[in-house]
């Protein structure tokens, strides 16, 4: 792969620092590693590139037919969510430390509880929610799930409605054992809806974690336009730019799409 732009060495090096082993991957086209034992190969994405959509979702099916995920790390994401990318890695390599969700308690917490503990531990920050659960031990908060209203949903049964499953994430460093299946239980005891719906991000996920809690993929959504201010690196989707938006202030980038997931009830 020749000399590294200093962010790509910085991923090396930081992996390297926690003990995880990279190795390039002979590419002309990409710029890969492959990291652990070989079962994750991480891609590695300048903001400036000749990539296509597809030309990532090809790769990613590719190594898919070797039982190898594929995950999309761009130069944004590495410079301004790193301990959050480390984190995530760290758990898809099964490196973190287990806690058993039956050790932890149900709590409601507030938005900006919510806030402060996704903004810290996942990937894509936090997002507003109408309904937010913690599980705490020890009076820290170790996982969070929030989700939004419950919609009526015309043309099904009468009173149909559905939720979204908007956030979950786990405290860096740590997998609670069945803390996703505890979180999602609660809100379906508690506010029963008839499904719930969720999405994930085919840059980072293929959905196993969904489809060992009983989701059933739905649909896949295609690759989404998404505008990067250059100054401050924050990512905006077209229906939520500033009004203030000048173009030549943004980049313009995207991501390989997501997966539904819906968990009938």
């Amino acid at each position: 792969m020749g000399i590294k732009p200093v962010w790509q060495q910085d991923v090396i090096t930081s992996f390297g620092n926690i003990g995880i082993t990279t190795h390039d991957i002979e590419s002309l086209e990409y710029k890969l590693l492959t990291i652990g034992a070989g079962e994750v190969v991480i891609n590695l994405i300048p903001l400036i590139n000749a990539y296509r959509p597809e030309d990532l979702i090809l790769l990613q099916e590719q190594y898919q037919l070797k039982n190898i995920s594929v995950v999309h790390l761009w130069e944004d994401i590495w410079e301004t969510r790193k301990a959050q990318v480390i984190g995530r890695i760290s758990s898809i390599l099964g490196l973190n430390k287990r806690i058993h969700a039956r050790k932890t308690k149900i709590i409601q917490i507030t938005q900006k509880q919510a806030d402060d503990f996704l903004n810290n531990n996942h990937l894509q920050a936090s997002a507003k929610s109408n309904y937010k659960f913690g599980l705490s031990l020890d009076d820290q908060i170790i996982a969070v799930a929030c989700f939004s209203n419950l919609r009526y949903m015309k043309g099904l049964s009468p009173g149909y409605r559905s939720a979204e499953l908007i956030r979950f994430a786990s405290l860096s460093g740590y997998t609670v054992i069945g803390g996703f299946t505890k979180l999602l239980q609660h809100f379906i005891k508690t506010y029963k809806p008839d499904d719930i719906m969720s999405y994930a991000d085919k840059d980072w996920s293929l959905g196993k974690a969904y489809e060992q809690s009983g989701f059933k993929l739905a649909d896949v959504t295609p690759p989404l336009e998404i505008w990067l201010k250059k100054d401050t690196l924050v990512r905006y989707f077209p229906h939520r730019l500033p009004a203030e938006f000048i173009q030549e202030e943004y980049l313009e980038i995207y991501n390989t799409g997501n997966l539904k997931y819906i968990l009938y009830l």
